[in-house]
């Protein structure tokens, strides 16, 4: 390509970073062009999850009105468990159904409603089209290399992803640790939409998202999920990688999918549905002290490639800060070519944007989170002791005697929780 043919913006990868950046920088009709290795957009995402729309209504409404949406979560639970037995903690609200707090969305519906309005403004979507390197010059991003061919640019958004390639070729980002990702494995289950709503309780077009800690991942940290689609469920579980390394099978983390699947209080829930996707991928989980440089001259990081996702525990949040960080991108780009910036000052002031948004200091306020829910006992201990002390609140026992609140308090106090558990409910409360 020549000189004369270099376009405004390359973007390598169509997921919601991506097309958030290009639907941004191709509505004030800059050149630009989204690389996708897969065969369409979403092809190549893992279905399923929980969108966050409150954090992104003024940054990406246009982009994501009437965009293809599951249900609205109006019921969340966190399901503290052993073996056989379990605790449920939920809460229902009654949400506007005009304007939800959150969704559950399919991403290869969701990813291509995007990249088609995306397309419409103008951008060139290019599918099956890996960038295998970066072009350098005088040591600043001016395109990428597609097999033989060069594509150039004035800007590259690196979106390829958790290990994005981009990120460790420009020297953003080094070998991350172990502990640094989680295991995602999901499952689709399609379950005919009434079948879900009296299961879960919902009513037609509104959903739930069930978290569960403990025993279904053997204690290791992490947890499992249920969202409900509007015609499936989305089932799996999430382990940090660190914990796995002493697994001897790769199929260790498929044999805890099915366990919990067969457990008691979720078998019900899916009894009857068809498996109709399935697969596994890396999560960034490190936190604030493990993010990279956002970019150098030439290049900007965006999602999943520049490690923006939030785990407290209760909440795993990596969607919202997608489209967040791809829109403050696409901004970044358009300020700095007004003002006739330099790439240099392009990388600074997307920097500024990110800093000074809800993405940076979410991260801020979780930095400790990492760290915190790594502790084993929070897996071991904790939930199945919940799970039992629970139990025996509703018991009678053969001499005819329940359990009072006294000796429920008592039995919390010390069995439950005890000096270690005290402690780590301060780190929780201060996380």
């Amino acid at each position: 390509m020549s000189g004369e043919d270099t376009l405004d913006v390359i973007v390598v990868g169509a997921g919601l970073a991506g097309l958030a950046c290009a639907y941004e920088v191709a509505s004030a009709g800059l050149g630009v062009a989204v690389l996708e290795r897969g065969d369409a957009a979403g092809s190549k995402n893992l279905s399923g999850g929980r969108l966050y729309l409150e954090p992104v209504r003024e940054l990406c409404g246009d982009l994501l009105k009437d965009a293809p949406f599951e249900r609205s979560v109006v019921s969340d639970s966190i399901v503290f468990c052993d073996e056989k037995q379990s605790m449920t903690l939920r809460v229902d609200q009654d949400h506007n159904s005009a304007s939800p707090h959150s969704v559950t969305v399919l991403r290869a519906k969701l990813d291509q409603y995007l990249a088609d309005k995306v397309s419409q403004k103008g951008a060139m979507l290019l599918v099956q089209q890996q960038a295998d390197s970066l072009l350098i010059e005088d040591g600043q991003v001016v395109g990428v290399k597609v097999g033989p061919e060069e594509l150039r640019s004035r800007v590259v958004v690196g979106a390829d992803g958790v290990l994005s390639f981009l990120a460790q070729e420009a020297g953003l980002r080094s070998r991350r640790p172990a502990d640094n990702y989680a295991i995602g494995l999901k499952e689709i289950i399609q379950l005919d939409s009434n079948l879900i709503e009296e299961r879960f309780n919902v009513s037609a077009g509104q959903g739930s998202a069930r978290l569960y800690v403990g025993a279904v991942t053997s204690g290791l940290p992490g947890g499992g999920f249920i969202y409900t689609n509007s015609q499936s469920l989305s089932i799996g579980l999430v382990v940090g990688m660190q914990a796995t390394q002493n697994w001897k099978s790769e199929s260790a983390i498929h044999d805890l999918q099915e366990a919990f699947k067969q457990r008691p209080d979720v078998a019900p829930l899916i009894a009857g549905g068809k498996t109709i996707e399935y697969g596994a991928h890396l999560i960034p989980e490190g936190g604030s002290k493990a993010l990279p440089a956002f970019g150098i001259p030439g290049l900007l990081l965006v999602g999943d490639a520049a490690g923006l996702v939030i785990n407290t525990g209760t909440v795993l949040r990596g969607m919202d800060l997608a489209l967040a960080s791809g829109a403050l991108a696409g901004r970044s780009i358009l300020t700095a070519r007004a003002a006739e910036m330099n790439a240099a000052d392009t990388v600074a002031h997307y920097t500024s944007a990110l800093q000074q948004s809800f993405i940076m200091r979410q991260l801020h306020t979780h930095r400790k989170a990492p760290s915190v829910l790594a502790q084993g006992r929070l897996y071991r201990r904790y939930p199945p002791r919940l799970a039992g002390w629970a139990a025996d609140l509703f018991e009678v026992n053969t001499a005819g005697e329940s359990t009072s609140f006294k000796k429920a308090f008592k039995h919390l106090r010390r069995k439950v929780l005890g000096f270690r558990g005290y402690r780590d409910l301060w780190r929780l409360i201060r996380m």
